[in-house]
């Protein structure tokens, strides 16, 4: 349905038929060449019609269009395709089922694991079993669309991701499913878990605790063997004495050997023993000189500190320590990197004094209990001329800042982040600072300084003048349920404060330690004499497995800089040889492709879950019931579309027919 409406009031349309009229009359009242009246009165008819409409669509009419648009109910097939369902291939039934629904439905079908992908597949490979991910992403697609029902073909087995049955989008549409695996429980020992740190310090010792389970393995005896490499470095007899058997062992390692290290967990297999993958456990351990200690040093309690410290609290390579500064009196040498919240205070000690003068890499974190005239007595490279009063300030990214690399979500970050408090008054920065914020007061951005570093001394010295960033935290966790654009912040502030600089004119960062199925990423840079960036020369890459066999590439030059995706890489350790081209510069190295076993650790299938989720049912009452579902129904959309009636092309061919018919007639009988 339809109708037409002007921008002019309508009464007028009566008008165009009068203009039509009069002006047909003018033409036909006194032309007595025609001889047929019903002839005079047909090109009458058409020559009024013609001038009529073409003084209607002077009004410019609309035409406004009511369309209607089925939408049938939409059934999502979702097939479990990660390795614990390797054994129950479904693929053939779920096909019939898309076949024999797709005349009442729109079938969509999926497969997951970790992830998910469009279509059905026969490859169940995944490494890992994700459910929430797999109703974040159905929602996502299909939201506010038409969905009947969701069926979903798998084991109830996940190791990744929230528990689906506490997913909200989970439960917005009915879910059938198509229970997979044995619910009974074989024979079977394994290496559940294997709890560790992924570094440890060379001469030390470091713990591992191993959790070793069987089931229906009463009065076996089983042996637990631990390698480093092709080292024997300790084994126990294990004693099974009932069918459902858990024993945690501790052990007691000593590195004694630096770099990546490979430990091997293996528990013998026993008879009729169906799945052994899980008796083999592979462990990583990056094994270190040192920490860097790094000490953060206040005389009052903060916020800030907190934020803070929870970043570097994830790197495993720092050793925190909080101290206040009045009883603080440890030796300052052991420290790699000393923090200063608010400090000085209303006191110049000596200490303070001594560690200002160390080599040790300082950050100043100036807030309101700052003391600026002795903070610009101790510093020099920042004065700040004031009167000791704040006010809020937003931050400002400079984009010519070199020393590390900053990401776009955190730029994006910078200009989401709610504002900080700052000294007001006169900023002279030292000439040989590089600064990565400034303050920006309104829409205005200013020279004023929020974050930056010096390096004039062979000593680094980092100043953060804004007060209260842990906001930032909070603000981003709210939005993004993750911090990880605070995180990048702070931490590269601290490893840039930390790390020695790299003099070598060819530099080359990897991952030591790779998941199987992960791409395999180097990015390198080289430099000239005068150290400046340049990519000039091709840099070759050749990487050698276990057996000798060798895998060329070559960088790809990005900006002023080189980037590899060499892609993934079977489980095993591998060696390369990095050399730019043209020069005698080498790098060499190794990393590891380690396995990921989650998805064999467990056997037993979870149907209690599906059954938590959904209903059981056999394929022919699945359709059924499918079918017969109150969400079986089409749904039908109405859309307006309003239309200008002079773009409208069959009517400007309608009016070319009738004046050329008239003109064909007219013509043909002499008239002209």
């Amino acid at each position: 349905m339809f109708d037409i409406s002007t921008e002019l009031p309508f009464g007028l349309s009566l008008f165009t038929l009068l203009i039509g009229l009069g002006y047909a009359t003018l033409l036909y009242r006194k032309d007595d060449k025609i001889g047929s009246i019903w002839l005079k009165r047909t090109l009458f008819l058409f020559r009024m019609l013609v001038v009529s409409f073409l003084c209607f669509l002077l009004l410019s009419p609309l035409i406004n269009t009511l369309l209607k648009q089925d939408e049938k109910p939409i059934l999502i097939l979702a097939q479990d395709a990660s390795a614990s369902v390797k054994d129950y291939n479904i693929y053939d039934d779920l096909f019939q089922l898309a076949e024999q629904t797709e005349k009442d439905f729109d079938v969509f079908p999926f497969h997951f694991d970790e992830t998910i992908k469009e279509g059905l597949t026969n490859e169940m490979s995944g490494l890992q079993t994700n459910y929430a991910n797999l109703f974040d992403e159905l929602e996502s697609r299909f939201l506010n669309r038409n969905v009947a029902a969701v069926v979903m073909a798998t084991d109830g087995l996940y190791n990744i991701g929230e528990n689906p049955i506490y997913k909200e989008n989970a439960t917005n549409v009915p879910i059938y499913t198509i229970a997979l695996g044995d619910t009974i429980q074989q024979k079977d020992l394994l290496i559940k878990n294997v709890q560790y740190n992924e570094i440890a310090f060379l001469g030390n010792d470091f713990p591992i605790d191993v959790l070793v389970e069987s089931f229906n393995c009463k009065n076996e005896i089983a042996e637990l063997k631990l390698y480093n490499g092709k080292s024997l470095l300790y084994k126990q007899k294990i004693n099974i004495n009932q069918d459902d058997f858990h024993l945690k062992i501790p052990l007691k390692i000593f590195a004694k050997q630096k770099g990546l290290q490979k430990y091997t967990l293996q528990i013998s297999s026993l008879a009729s023993e169906k799945n052994k993958a899980n008796n083999r456990y592979e462990i990583f351990v990056d094994i270190l000189e040192s920490k860097y200690n790094i000490l953060l040093l206040s005389d009052n309690s903060h916020p800030d500190i907190a934020a803070f410290k929870s970043v570097l609290l994830k790197n495993k390579h720092y050793s925190i320590e909080v101290e206040k500064l009045e009883s603080f009196s440890k030796n300052i040498e052991k420290y790699n990197l000393i923090a200063l919240f608010g400090i000085p205070t209303n006191s110049d000690s000596g200490k303070l004094t001594e560690i200002i003068n160390s080599d040790v890499p300082l950050l100043f974190f100036v807030n309101a209990r700052t003391n600026l005239t002795y903070f610009n007595n101790l510093y020099k490279g920042l004065d700040i001329k004031g009167k000791n009063t704040m006010q809020e300030v937003f931050v400002s990214q400079n984009e010519n800042f070199s020393l590390f690399t900053i990401s776009s979500e955190l730029s994006k970050f910078f200009l989401q982040s709610p504002p900080l408090y700052a000294y007001f008054g006169n900023y002279k920065l030292s000439s040989v600072t590089e600064v990565l914020l400034n303050q920006k007061i309104g829409k205005i951005t200013t020279e004023k300084p929020i974050l930056f570093f010096e390096n004039s001394t062979n000593k680094k010295v980092g100043v953060f003048t804004g007060e209260g960033f842990w906001k930032w935290k909070l603000l981003e966790y709210s939005k993004q349920k993750n911090s990880k654009a605070f995180d990048e912040l702070f931490s590269k502030i601290a490893q840039y404060l930390l790390l020695q600089d790299d003099k070598s004119h060819f530099r080359l960062q990897y991952e030591h330690k790779i998941n199987v199925n992960v791409p395999i990423i180097f990015e390198a840079e080289f430099y000239n004499d005068s150290y400046q960036p340049v990519n000039k020369n091709d840099i070759s890459l050749i990487i050698t497995d276990d057996n000798g066999k060798e895998y060329p590439f070559n960088f790809s030059k990005l900006n002023k800089a080189y980037h590899l995706n060499v892609g993934v890489f079977p489980v095993g350790e591998y060696s390369f040889t990095a050399k730019v081209l043209g020069t005698t510069h080498i790098k060499k190295g190794k990393f590891n492709i380690i396995p990921f076993q989650a998805e064999m650790l467990q056997t037993k299938a979870n149907h209690q879950l599906l059954y938590n989720l959904a209903y059981q049912n056999q394929m022919e009452k699945l359709i059924k019931e499918i079918t017969n579902s109150d969400r079986n129904k089409t749904i039908i959309h109405t859309k307006e579309k309003v239309q200008e009636m002079i773009n409208i092309q069959w009517i400007l061919f309608t009016l070319l027919l009738l004046i050329c018919t008239e003109w064909f007639i007219r013509k043909y009988n002499g008239f002209y």
